[in-house]
């Protein structure tokens, strides 16, 4: 008997043994074919499942005949049996990810349950072959609807301009997003955006309406950028990973200045010209008296003196291709671990990235680390931290593009040295281009910790308290030093300029999360309360007065001091606190009708006592309609969500931090310490700017998920628009802050994927995108208000009502009169004069169209990616080419030369063209120096540009040559920015101008060309 009860208990274990089968397998992207660390697979109506680890590889125990679900952020969810896993199995990226999670502030949600307008990016879009770039707002550029991003500059580390969903406000500086790192509040300027190395970001989360960025309140108005960091994983194996690449920079030219024989043509025309027109007005006098007479004739004889006195040498330099770096270095390496235990999970890497200049001299060169951990403690407590650092290093910078559109062509190509070893001038008192490239040394430091700590306590089930303490510490450091052997540096015996500041910000979060399902119901709950500290101490000091040596940049050498007035204005300490409560809320019935709200109210230092705290309302509400009884059967359609919100959300940051109080500031009298009032004016009753936006959007997918559809429509107003408004020098300063307006901002997203079929030998993706947006500016305090930079002698940067913000005042331009070859102006109030008051005001800055389309295709380890963005609908206007029409002496003595579409001008009665002649001294209808130069619509050029952003190339080397070398993966890409540009404007870049709109001194961006490998081990 006793044998017979063992041999029945050996046939039950066996038959236990053959029902279980453990099953290995590899996750990969069909188009690239690199592993999707982090998949889930999940054994279909079982319990069991694991994630793949960093290489994208899994071990799994399964029943016999099992099915598997296997799916990731961002691919399409596959089913099939666990006896079909015999090779790598291949997801398919989805344009949609329904079942993906996505941070919503102080938390997440599944985006099937997102009644608001998010977009959202992952790792795989922020790969650095996919992305050259120095940091993450440049890696948006045409992959987010409604998030539009310009580089202004091509200056090594420049961060660019980001505007979600258009301008909401009437000050240039405060049109940026909030920035929300692992939920650190970056703001007012206390974080520098290249800090953060985009490889180490997990995810990005765009809130664009109001309803998703009012649980951010006072700072939500201008869009809420959310970047999450990458982490380890809970039981995941080690895996070490490295990317590196390295290549070059160059800039494309498209402009030409004059060469030796056309500035000679063009000199002496605008010579001969002008002594025409002496000779007209001395042959017929008039009224003149003898004086005028006396001093036109003076002004002939001087002006024959410099056409016979112009000597050319026998020479011409390109100068703008001989500033030029055509094979500035670029690269960038990155090495990262990863894992988990049991109970706890790590992340970390080390980076450097270093781009030289591709015009001028200088080099930014930065490196980071970064350390994340988590921790369980029991199953009811999750503690967890991180720390990043970061430095980068801009040193030597110089860009002569001034210069080179300045100098004379013939200009030697050695700088002249004066017997002293200092810099000195071929003609007149003109900067060699090279020489201004020489004998200068600066240095900017920047320095950034930032990380958080958090722990999660699991009170029940279905509640969870979360304390979290995020903090920065930013420490900025420039030295500029200019030789008294330099240009820059030789009329005051050198010079040395030492600035900086220290920033230190943290906010406390403390918050409850509840989630429970009663049957039908669903309800998901937060409430907690934020406290934000703020603190920036500047400093800085100059010195003058150095010995005329080489090799000095130290301070130690200096003989005085500089001016006075630095002092209060290089050195201070401001200090911002604000403290928030919030709930949000969101219900579902029956997974398919949705509704959600939340309630923040915010207090902030910067305003006066009765004005400090104000509340910030929204609610919305979706429809799962594809989950109805009546679209069950039906196959076209595989999802559709109808969703509206409407909220209330603000913005501070325009706001000075004392800008509601009357201060003095510091200055000397008489050779004493003394006391001043500040430039501006405190105001006690400014508030807050608040924006009150609608939105209603449409979430599709057909034919089996392959097609992905969002479209939204929005419109937000923004009332009590923060500005400063000048004021009478009687009251002792320039301005006051004040509440000068509202502004209007409506259009549509557009969101649109096409993917290939699953198991298909080659894969592909298309993704477009599009925004369309109006921005009008409905009212303000004064009918025309200052916005942007100040240009001196260039066209005002304005807000206007009834326009868009970004405009320019200048004269209209009528053409060039054929029969004198001087230009025409419309006198628009027939006063017979053109003055200020024949300003119009035009939009410039704002473009009618921005988006951007991917494609993908991948074949047998092959994969190509192209990115292309385009905006359609801006202008610039080209204040390059406005100082260059001015043919007058300059400063130096010296003519600049022009750019070649001079050679166009006019020549003698009869000619049709759009560039007048060439002409010194006064001309035109208004008999002054600058009639021909004057600001006008002449110089404003069609900016609308389609470019090729990224096109990456890269191969999978096949595993099995791999093995041998314990390699889990390697890919070979080779890759390139700004590839190519399509548009009529005839400058250097469409989109390296300032955000108001104007070219003024704005280098061009970068083409850039790259080989690199991405290893795993």
């Amino acid at each position: 008997m006793k044998h017979v009860y063992l041999l029945s208990l050996a046939c039950m274990l066996s038959a236990g043994a053959f029902a279980q089968q453990v099953i290995r397998g590899t996750v990969r992207d069909s188009l690239t074919r690199a592993p999707i660390p982090g998949a889930t697979i999940k054994v279909v109506n079982g319990s069991g499942g694991v994630t793949a680890n960093e290489k994208g590889e899994f071990e799994l125990r399964v029943p016999a005949n099992a099915k598997l679900q296997i799916s990731s952020i961002g691919f399409e969810t596959i089913l099939m049996p666990a006896t079909a896993i015999v090779r790598p199995i291949m997801l398919v990226t989805s344009a949609m990810e329904l079942k993906s999670t996505v941070v919503v502030g102080y938390g997440t949600q599944q985006r099937r349950n997102v009644t608001t307008s998010i977009s959202s990016i992952g790792a795989k879009d922020l790969q650095p072959q996919n992305n050259i770039v120095s940091d993450v707002g440049k890696a948006l550029q045409g992959r987010i609807p409604g998030v539009f991003v310009a580089s202004t500059s091509g200056v090594p580390g420049n961060s660019p301009n980001i505007q979600i969903r258009g301008v909401q406000t009437a000050r240039a500086e405060g049109a940026s997003p909030l920035i929300v790192i692992d939920g650190l509040v970056i703001d007012n300027g206390t974080f520098a955006l290249n800090s953060l190395n985009p490889q180490d970001i997990e995810t990005i989360d765009v809130l664009k309406d109001a309803a998703s960025a009012a649980i951010y309140g006072a700072r939500g108005s201008t869009g809420v950028i959310i970047i999450t960091t990458k982490k380890g994983r809970i039981g995941a194996r080690p895996s070490f990973s490295v990317n590196a690449y390295t290549g070059f920079n160059n800039v494309p030219s498209t402009r030409r200045m004059l060469n030796s024989e056309e500035y000679k043509s063009v000199f002496n025309d605008s010579r001969n010209n002008r002594i025409s027109d002496i000779d007209r007005i001395l042959a017929n006098p008039g009224s003149l008296t003898p004086a005028q007479i006396s001093q036109l004739q003076s002004e002939k004889t001087r002006l024959g003196s410099q056409v016979a006195g112009l000597n050319m040498a026998d020479r011409s330099t390109d100068w703008i291709d001989r500033i030029k770096n055509k094979t500035a270095p670029v690269s960038n390496i990155q090495a990262s671990m990863n894992g988990g235990g049991e109970k706890n999970s790590y992340y970390m890497s080390l980076a450097r990235y270093s781009e030289a200049a591709s015009m001028g001299t200088g080099k930014f060169e930065r490196y980071t680390g970064k350390i994340d951990v988590t921790q369980m403690v029991g199953n009811w407590l999750k503690l967890g931290g991180n720390i990043n650092l970061s430095q980068g290093v801009g040193k030597n910078f110089s860009y002569p593009l001034v210069s080179a559109f300045n100098a004379r062509p013939d200009t030697p190509e050695e700088p002249v040295r004066r017997a002293d070893g200092s810099l000195g001038y071929y003609i007149g008192q003109q900067n060699h281009p090279l020489g201004e490239m020489m004998e200068n040394n600066n240095k900017r430091k920047q320095q950034t910790w930032f990380g958080n700590l958090s722990a999660e306590v699991k009170l029940h089930k279905n509640l969870q308290f979360r304390s979290q303490l995020a903090a920065n510490k930013f420490n900025l450091n420039s030295n500029d030093f200019q030789s008294p052997l330099g240009y820059l540096g030789y009329f005051n015996k050198g010079y040395l300029k030492v600035t900086g500041s220290d920033n230190f910000n943290y906010n406390l979060d403390n918050y409850f999360t509840y989630n429970n399902r009663w049957n039908d119901l669903g309800l998901n709950a937060t409430a907690g309360y934020t406290f934000y500290s703020m603190e920036t101490t500047s400093f800085g000091y100059e010195l003058n007065g150095f010995p005329r040596v080489s090799g000095i940049t130290g301070g130690s050498a200096g003989a005085s001091y500089g001016s006075v007035g630095a002092i209060s204005a290089l050195n201070g300490t401001f200090k911002e606190t604000s403290e928030a409560y919030f709930v949000r809320m969101g219900v579902d019935y029956k997974d398919r009708y949705l509704l959600g709200a939340s309630l923040r109210t915010d207090g902030s230092s910067k305003l006066a006592k009765d004005n400090r705290y104000s509340w910030f309302p929204s609610v919305s509400a979706g429809w799962d309609v594809a989950k109805e009884n009546f679209m069950i059967r039906q196959k076209l359609v595989n999802h559709l969500k109808l969703r509206s919100s409407y909220g209330l959300s603000g913005n501070i940051r325009p706001l000075t931090p004392n800008g509601a109080e009357d201060l003095m500031t510091g200055t000397s009298y008489l050779g004493d310490a003394a006391l001043k009032i500040r430039d501006i004016v405190g105001n006690p009753h400014v508030r807050w700017e608040q924006t009150k936006q609608f939105d209603a959007g449409i979430d599709a997918a057909f034919f089996n998920n392959r097609v992905n559809l969002t479209v939204d429509y929005y419109n937000k107003t923004t009332d009590g628009l923060l500005s400063n408004r000048n004021i009478p020098w009687e009251f002792g300063a320039m301005s006051i802050p004040y509440n000068v307006g509202s502004i209007r901002n409506k259009g549509f997203d557009l969101l649109l994927g096409v993917n290939s079929a699953a198991g298909t030998a080659l894969s592909w993706r298309v993704e477009t995108n599009l925004n369309l947006n109006r921005n009008e500016v409905l009212s303000l305090a004064d009918s025309v208000m200052n916005f942007g930079t100040f240009i001196f002698g260039g066209p005002q940067s304005t807000v206007k009502v009834g326009q868009s913000v970004g405009s320019v005042q200048v004269y209209r331009s009528l053409g060039v009169n054929p029969e004198t070859g001087d230009m025409m102006y419309d006198d628009l109030n027939k006063d017979g004069l053109i003055n200020n008051k024949d300003y119009i005001t035009v939009p410039i800055a704002i473009p009618k169209f921005t988006g951007g389309t991917t494609l993908s295709v991948g074949y047998k380890g092959v994969s190509v990616e192209a990115l292309f963005n385009y905006v359609v609908g801006t202008k610039i206007y080209d204040f390059y080419e406005q100082s260059l029409r001015n043919y007058d002496l300059d400063w130096f003595g010296v003519m600049p030369n022009k750019f070649d579409i001079v050679n166009r001008r006019w020549r003698k009665p009869g000619d049709v063209t759009d560039v007048p002649r060439a002409v010194a001294g006064q001309h035109g209808q208004g008999n002054v120096t600058n009639w021909n130069s004057m600001p006008s619509t002449q110089f404003i050029y069609n900016a609308s540009y389609l470019r090729l952003r990224n096109l990456t190339v890269g191969y999978e080397i096949p595993k099995t040559l791999l093995q041998r070398a314990n390699i889990t993966r390697a890919k070979v890409y080779a890759s390139a920015q700004n590839l190519f540009t399509i548009t009529k404007y005839i400058g250097f870049d469409p989109e390296a101008a300032n955000n108001s709109g104007i070219v003024s001194s704005n280098l061009p961006n970068a083409r850039a060309m790259v080989l690199g490998i991405d290893l795993s081990f």
